[in-house]
């Protein structure tokens, strides 16, 4: 977009006043039209004449701030029979080379500035080559099935502080079963999956550029262990998926964090389940097994009173 320029005085100059209101506005939209057609202050005749009265015309012409064909001004070019020119319009407004020559900069920023944000969806894994698709074309090279990483400590599922399915302060503690043995190999878990395991990642990568996803060999993990029996890994592995995608957080080892929350997760599963033998099951009132209380009570103790039962 262009501007027609009129400086802070334009009101006040004497060519201003001595033309009048209704020759001003006319000189205004002609500048205008000017402008946004990159006429350099050339006007063709006929638009001149749709826009105003011959008079207001005159009254530019006379007061020097418009030019008719064969003027006297040595400053400005002359028009072609019946058009007109704004007098030094360039002295104030920009040429046609020089609008195009920014309009032409302002659209290489902008393409830059598209190009930048694109390449930054892609690196986070949000453009069009997601991690879904990416997980399937990774190869599952001998070298990452090999590898072995250390065991990790069993402390959280992988996250930082507590997550809101942890068992709130106060609760009641139910005994849980004994978990599962934890003889397994990580690089079973890692296989199939590029994790990190990769030579060629970040030491600490996001999930969605280490390409995490639920392979056979953790399924395998989690069946041989006993995770399996105790939580639905699908669902806690979409949970776990999105939990570190939203918050970007950074692994060397997303098999291992995973480890870590399927074991913390079924953990809490079974740390909610009642103990064998144990009865959570409270009597209402009025049913068998459950106190007295009120009326009750009272009509049970005048029975008792009037059968000489003195128990109650």
């Amino acid at each position: 977009m262009a501007w027609f320029a009129l400086d802070d005085g334009f009101d006040t100059h004497p060519k201003v006043r001595k033309a009048g209101n209704a020759a001003v506005g006319l000189f205004v939209r002609l500048g205008v039209h000017a402008t946004r057609h990159l006429t350099e202050g050339h006007l063709d005749g006929d638009i001149v004449r749709s826009y105003g009265t011959e008079p207001n015309v005159r009254k530019l012409i006379a007061v020097g701030m418009l030019h008719g064909a064969g003027h006297a001004c040595p400053r400005c070019q002359q028009p072609a029979d019946g058009d007109y020119v704004i007098h030094d319009y360039l002295d104030y407004n920009k040429s046609r080379a020089q609008i195009e020559a920014a309009r032409e900069a302002a659209r290489k920023r902008q393409n830059r500035g598209r190009e930048t944000a694109r390449a930054n969806r892609n690196h986070a894994g949000i453009g069009s080559d997601s991690a879904p698709n990416r997980s399937g074309n990774e190869s599952d090279s001998a070298p990452n099935r090999a590898r072995k990483d250390p065991l990790f400590e069993d402390s959280t599922a992988g996250q930082d502080d507590l997550s809101r399915r942890d068992t709130h302060e106060g609760a009641t503690v139910v005994p849980s079963p004994p978990l599962p043995s934890h003889n397994y190999d990580v690089a079973d878990v890692g296989e199939g999956s590029t994790g990190s395991s990769g030579a060629d990642l970040d030491p600490l990568a996001p999930i969605d550029a280490a390409n995490f996803a639920l392979t056979d060999g953790m399924r395998r993990w989690a069946h041989r262990d006993g995770y399996a029996s105790l939580i639905d890994i699908d669902f806690v592995t979409a949970q776990f998926i999105s939990h570190y995608r939203s918050t970007g957080a950074r692994r060397k080892s997303w098999p291992d964090a995973w480890q870590k929350w399927i074991r913390e997760e079924a953990k809490r599963t079974a740390d909610r389940r009642p103990s064998f033998g144990a009865s959570n099951v409270i009597a209402l009132p009025g049913q068998p097994g459950a106190p007295l209380t009120g009326t009750d009570a009272k009509v049970a103790g005048w029975l008792a009173l009037a059968s000489g039962d003195d128990t109650q």
